[in-house]
């Protein structure tokens, strides 16, 4: 699975312990392998970001845009819950 990721394997096992977080180009890796949903590997249910995501990727948006973005929408999620 690493090889396919294009990353070594004690960056997935690190990914995998939740040590740290793949990027977003990992994660739209790892959603054509796992047959999921780029959602899935987020940590949110909001259903709104599951449809910016897929018009982001339509519009081929930048990993490094599409992640701050990501980043930032969850932010405001996770400050509006509380």
């Amino acid at each position: 699975m690493a090889l396919a990721l294009g990353i070594s394997r004690s960056t997935l096992v690190r990914i995998e312990r939740g040590d740290i977080s793949p990027k977003a180009d990992i994660i739209k890796k790892l959603s054509i392998l796992s047959g999921k949903n780029i959602s899935y590997f987020y940590h949110t249910k909001d259903r709104h970001i599951e449809k910016i995501q897929n018009i982001l990727i339509e519009k081929n948006v930048s990993n490094d845009i599409l992640s701050l973005l990501i980043k930032q929408i969850e932010e405001e999620l996770i400050s509006d819950s509380l």
